[in-house]
């Protein structure tokens, strides 16, 4: 097997690869009743993820798989230019029939693999402002490379940011929509820690949704602590009207960036990556 040739960022397993390969489980529980499952394997000293779905389990939770599949798909039809790959993606392969690599495990019609990554955000305690604003910046830049690409990524969280070969990449494109595409607010879906007031309202996901969800994980980095709420209602009273930014005394350079992030009324909030950016780099972080 050829592990990363041209293009870059496109593995390339074959059927015989798997022949020898040991596939671990390790799909939440909730998931696997959905027919959701995920795999992790190593070959040739490196670790990768397995993420299929079986058909006919669950419509919305196949949707979500499809949408990824979909969106991946569009950068195989740039393979033979390697300029064009996205630098937010990890290497990525699409198996068109899963069944037949693992059929004790499950049945599919397709799966995808992606390289093993870090997580982007570690223990901020450990680094100096200038590494904070440094990593910050490296995933701003992914999710505005995002962005110029005419996507919002829809459900950014702490755990659907990596690292890789210092790049940092996103992860888990389910939700991902064109900007400016036409969406039936009933059928939103989204993690409530990281919503926007305005999706609560019924409002659809924009840039700038994804702009506040970006604030609440860089928030929850720098406090070392994640929000808490114990329902839906509840995180809706939290994010339209009782968030208050409080940071710990070292990081107070942030606030502003912080209050450009999550304004409550989308019309206060930043409007593009380009203007955090901005302001990022003129803290006096």
């Amino acid at each position: 097997m050829i592990q990363r040739k041209k293009p870059q960022n496109l593995l390339q397993f074959k059927d015989v690869d798997f022949s020898n390969i040991h596939l671990m489980l390790k799909t939440k529980p909730k998931s696997l009743t959905f027919g959701r499952c995920l795999y992790t394997f190593e070959y040739q000293q490196q670790r990768y993820w397995l993420k299929t779905q079986s058909l006919n389990s669950h419509p919305s939770i196949e949707d979500g798989f499809r949408n990824e599949l979909l969106f991946y798909q569009q950068f195989l039809a740039q393979a033979n230019s390697a300029s064009s790959q996205p630098d937010f993606l990890l290497p990525f392969q699409m198996i068109s029939n899963f069944k037949s690599l693992a059929e004790s495990h499950m049945s599919g019609s397709a799966a995808l693999i992606l390289s093993d990554a870090d997580l982007l955000l570690g223990n901020c305690a450990e680094m100096s402002l200038q590494q904070i604003k440094q990593t910050f910046l490296k995933l701003l830049d992914a999710v505005d490379q995002l962005h110029q690409l005419g996507w919002i990524h829809g459900d950014l969280k702490h755990e659907h940011l990596v690292k890789y070969q210092n790049r940092a990449c996103l992860i888990d494109f389910e939700q991902v929509q064109k900007i400016n595409a036409i969406h039936n607010p009933k059928n939103l879906t989204a993690t409530p820690r990281y919503m926007a007031p305005e999706l609560f309202q019924g409002s659809e996901k924009t840039v700038q949704t994804d702009i506040y969800a970006l604030g609440i994980i860089l928030y929850e980095w720098l406090n070392n602590q994640r929000l808490s709420a114990k329902n839906y209602h509840d995180w809706a009273y939290l994010h339209c009207q009782q968030l208050n930014i409080e940071l710990p005394q070292p990081y107070l350079a942030f606030k502003q960036l912080l209050c450009g992030m999550l304004a409550k009324q989308k019309q206060q909030r930043f409007t593009d990556i380009a203007t955090i950016k901005c302001c990022l780099v003129t803290e006096n972080a």
